[in-house]
């Protein structure tokens, strides 16, 4: 009994520290943001590559190479991928599986700016068990640059040996103005991860960082903690990862540039006045086959209020928006965004104002446009501007299996613009229309005045058309799509009450400033058939063409896609998601 008892008490202990000892390394792991300035300028990472792999393959796309309807042409892929494969092992003496294999959890990018003022980049690749195989590709590489006369040697930071390889000068740098990238191939192994840059001075600066606590960091700049949490998914982890500053890299290009042309640091001193300088990052994560959703991808905005200048002209304060009935079923594309108009324009008037240096400057030069003896009469802001609500919609619909053209395969779109006075704007439209000037002509139809421009006007197969309906101006490039705006029956097979809507538009928040759907089959079938209607002569070394299975196969593992962007109090977030056809 004491001799059970005994192994059970030290199978539990060790089960114990198993546990905490994974939980430790979880926790210990360091990634690449950690041990980058928190001025970078772009990062990218895959937290784990294995992860990523084994995501993908739940996805509808990854799901889509199992299907039996594609095992003929899987042999003939397979088949390609052997004869270079072992093309590759000839040359090499290694595997192609090996290679491939060499990735171990996070492979990251990120580009920097280095002590001197030029740009460098840094890869970080965990290679975990695969350390021989990564040493042979080293020792080849070597030989490769050696021969290319490449100036080798050897230098040391934070007890760690660094291996640079030095070019010579090959005329990159001819012309007026020089390429601000280092001229270098440097790289170190350190805890089974390799670190690749052009520049060593970027490595000893990661190497500085390596144990993960510098307070200077990426990971620990405000804007990218920030990010990070409001791209969160509770419960699933991040296959993606990004993170932009697209300010400061515009002002480190512009600041190279202009050592070699002075004039160009007068642009930095209007970054500010722009109101530009107030967007300081923008950054996301993706996420893969979750409870769900096939797949999630978030981007966060980041911008330091109060706003100014060109950001002030695209707010969207958030309201609660669906489609109206008059939108499709059918359509492969809807978009509505509640755009702060007013705002916008008061913002470009202050812009303009401020660079011709007096107040009211823009609104002379409206008032003249307004008052010319030969123009159409139109007050830009008091007519217009003043008469929109700001609400923008567009519908695009292509007819599944009538458009196999590629100039048609945008579809046919309706606009849908939101009046506040659709009185006032019929008066501007009567007025345009009246012209003798107008290529078109009015009739009406289901009670409202229709005003139609023929296809050999606008260049376009079909005749556009423009109308005021229910306080908005409907503009469409088919004639057919207003006349069925326009019909009271309309309401039957809306996308409103249609399944793969609500499955999408159910997590949707109660108010938001752009909403989105798509369901791309009619586009991508339109493709398909193109290629499969001329498979003959399109030649793929190893694959024949003729082998691919019908529409039908793919269209299952084809995804409805929406999302939706909401303001925060530090810029706004867009989170946009597909759903599998089987889950709907």
């Amino acid at each position: 009994m004491r001799k059970p008892f005994l192994l059970c008490t030290l199978m539990l202990i060790q089960a114990i520290l198993l546990l905490t000892g994974q939980v430790g390394i979880a926790q210990d792991r360091i990634s690449a943001a950690q041990r980058i300035p928190a001025d970078t300028l772009l990062y990218f990472s895959v937290p784990d590559v294995e992860q990523f792999g084994e995501q993908w393959s739940k996805s509808s796309m990854g799901q889509i190479t199992h299907d039996e309807a594609f095992a003929d042409m899987k042999k003939d892929l397979v088949k390609l991928i052997e004869k270079y494969s072992q093309k590759f092992e000839e040359e090499t003496d290694l595997s192609l599986d090996q290679v491939m294999g060499i990735p171990s959890r996070e492979i990251s990018l990120a580009f920097v700016k280095t002590s001197d003022g030029k740009l460098g980049g840094v890869a970080f690749m965990d290679y975990g068990e695969s350390g021989e195989i990564l040493e042979k590709i080293l020792t080849k590489t070597a030989d490769a640059l050696d021969k290319q006369g490449a100036q080798r040697s050897i230098n040391s930071a934070e007890g760690t040996k660094i291996t640079v390889y030095s070019f010579g000068d090959d005329g990159a740098d001819a012309g007026p103005v020089k390429v601000p990238l280092a001229k270098k191939f440097a790289y170190f192994l350190k805890e089974k991860t390799l670190v690749v840059s052009n520049d060593d001075k970027i490595l000893e600066s990661v190497l500085s960082m390596w144990d993960g606590q510098n307070q200077d960091s990426l990971a620990n700049k405000k804007e990218y903690q920030y990010i990070q949490q409001k791209c969160s998914e509770p419960g699933a982890p991040a296959v993606m990862q990004w993170y932009m500053n697209p300010i400061g890299t515009l002002q480190t290009v512009l600041g190279i540039a202009s050592r070699a042309n002075p004039q160009v640091a007068m642009v930095q001193g209007f970054l500010p006045a722009l109101g530009i300088t107030n967007l300081k990052a923008v950054g996301g994560t993706s996420y893969l086959a979750t409870e769900d959703f096939d797949s999630i991808s978030r981007t966060f905005t980041f911008v330091e209020l109060p706003t100014s200048g060109i950001i002030s002209m695209f707010k969207c304060p958030a309201v609660a928006q669906q489609p109206p009935e008059w939108v499709s079923d059918k359509v492969s594309s809807y978009y509505s965004i509640n755009w702060g108009i007013e705002s916008a324009y008061d913002s470009i008037e202050t812009l303009f104002d401020g660079f011709q240096g007096r107040p009211g400057a823009l609104a002379a030069i409206v008032d003249q446009l307004a008052d010319k003896p030969d123009g159409p009469k139109i007050h830009i802001k008091k007519d217009i501007v003043d008469n929109l609500s700001g609400r923008v919609q567009v519908a695009t619909e292509i007819i599944d299996g009538e458009q196999i053209d590629l100039t048609k395969l945008s579809g046919q779109f309706t606009v849908a613009l939101g009046l506040k006075n659709s009185d006032a704007f019929q008066k501007i439209i009567s007025s345009l229309t009246a012209r003798d000037d107008f290529p078109g002509q009015a009739r009406e139809f289901q009670g409202t005045t229709l005003y139609e421009i023929p296809g050999a006007v606008l260049n376009t197969p079909t005749d556009a058309a423009f109308c005021i309906a229910e306080n908005q101006l409907f503009v469409a490039n088919d004639v057919k799509q207003i006349e069925r705006v326009l019909r009271k029956d309309r309401g039957v097979g809306s996308l409103l009450n249609s399944a793969d809507y609500k499955r999408i538009s159910e997590t949707f928040p109660e108010k938001t400033s752009i909403i989105t759907y798509q369901n791309s089959d009619a586009q991508i079938h339109a493709l398909y058939e193109m290629l499969l209607k001329n498979r003959s002569a399109v030649d793929i070394e190893g694959v024949d063409l003729e082998k691919m299975p019908s529409f039908e196969v793919i269209q299952k593992y084809l995804p409805i896609s929406g999302g939706y962007t909401v303001p925060d109090d530090q810029g706004f977030l867009t989170s946009t998601f597909t759903v599998k056809k089987s889950s709907r």
